[in-house]
C-alpha cells in the first residue's frame, strides 16, 4: 500500500513588527538571565525560534540590539501612570520620587546595569533616546526640589544641579553592590536614609532635631501602598 504524501508546512512568516518584537523580548530575557557580559545574539535567535542572521537583518550588531531593548524598555516606565503625590509634607513627596527611582532598580537590576555601566560611558551616549529617557525620570524627581525652593521651603540659592547629584550619587552608591551581584538593599529604607540626608542639607534655616525619623512610620506605609499601586516590587 502506497504511504500518503505529507507536505512540511511553511514556517510562518511574521510582519516585521511583529518580528522585532519578538526579538526584543527575547534579548531582554536573555539580558535579565545573562548580563550585557554573557549577552549573545546566537541565545536571543534560538529563544524566538529565529536564526542569527534574521537578527542582524533587523539590528545591524549586538550593541544595536541592547540599545533598542534599554530604549523600549525605558518606555515601558514612562508610561507608566507615575503615582506622583500632589499633596502633603514636601519631605513625603521627595521621599515618593526618590522611592520610586530606586524601585525601577530593584525591578530591572540587569538593565539598568546596562545602561549604568555600558551605554553610559559611550562618548555619544548623550545622543542616544536612553540619554533622554533617563533625563525625564530625573526631572520626576528634580521637580519636587524645585517645587520646595519656590515655595521657601528649601535652600533658594543652592545649586539644583549640586541637589540632583546628592541624590542620584547616593541612589547609585545604595544599588551598586546590587548591580554587580554582590549585596542587596531596601527600597524603602534607602529613601528614608537618602531623603533625610538630603532634607538635613537642603531645608530653609537651622534644621530641626529630628526632621524625618518622626515620619518613618508613615513614610513605610506610604512605601507598601505605593508597591500595591505598583503590583509589588
Amino acid at each position: 500500500m502506497a504511504r500518503p504524501i505529507t507536505t512540511k508546512p511553511a514556517s510562518r512568516r511574521l510582519p516585521r513588527d511583529q518580528r522585532m518584537a519578538a526579538i526584543l523580548r527575547a534579548a531582554r530575557d536573555v539580558l535579565r538571565d545573562r548580563g550585557s557580559e554573557q549577552f549573545t545574539t546566537a541565545e536571543v535567535a534560538e529563544r524566538c525560534g529565529t536564526s542569527e542572521g534574521t537578527i542582524y537583518k533587523y539590528f545591524p550588531t549586538r550593541r544595536d540590539l541592547l540599545l533598542q531593548v534599554a530604549e523600549s524598555w525605558f518606555e515601558e516606565f514612562l508610561a507608566e501612570d507615575y503615582p506622583a503625590r500632589t499633596d502633603g509634607p514636601i519631605a513625603e513627596k521627595l521621599y515618593h520620587a526618590i522611592w520610586w527611582s530606586l524601585s525601577i532598580v530593584r525591578r530591572e537590576p540587569a538593565l539598568t546595569r546596562l545602561v549604568l555601566m555600558e551605554l553610559r560611558a559611550d562618548p555619544g551616549y548623550r545622543k542616544m533616546a536612553v540619554y533622554d529617557q533617563n533625563r525625564i525620570i530625573v526631572e520626576r524627581v528634580m521637580r519636587i526640589v524645585q517645587e520646595g525652593q519656590l515655595s521657601g521651603a528649601f535652600r533658594p540659592e543652592l545649586d539644583i544641579r549640586l541637589i540632583r547629584d546628592m541624590i542620584f550619587g547616593a541612589i547609585e552608591h545604595q544599588t551598586w553592590a546590587y548591580l554587580r551581584g554582590e549585596g542587596n538593599f531596601s527600597v524603602d529604607a534607602s529613601a528614608a536614609g537618602i531623603t533625610e540626608v538630603v532634607m538635613r542639607g537642603i531645608v530653609t534655616g537651622s534644621p530641626p532635631d529630628d526632621p524625618l525619623s518622626s515620619t518613618v512610620n508613615r513614610l513605610e506605609r506610604i512605601a507598601l501602598r505605593m508597591e500595591k499601586s505598583l503590583g509589588g516590587t
